[in-house]
């Protein structure tokens, strides 16, 4: 199995910034979200007309709580 030889070192915020908005698509939605302001999930989706349910839902703005996701236990679902 492979093993990394180093750990990440991160101290320059640069390289955090990348880190984080170094995807093809973080940036783009921190884009649309700054200009719209709250969006829900599906009008995201058609202001980014080419993404993909799932890669729009494995961003990793989400896990570093950049950008809130809320889900509704309602029929249809709410995002």
């Amino acid at each position: 199995m492979y093993q990394k030889k180093r750990e990440p070192d991160i101290r320059c915020p640069l390289e955090y910034g990348l880190e984080i908005f170094g995807g093809k698509w973080d940036s783009r939605v921190i884009c649309v979200l700054n200009e719209k302001k709250v969006l829900r999930y599906s009008e995201i989706r058609k202001e980014m007309m080419n993404v993909t349910d799932a890669v729009l839902s494995a961003t990793k703005l989400i896990t570093h709580g950049l950008v809130a996701r809320k889900s509704y236990d309602e029929i249809p679902p709410r995002v």
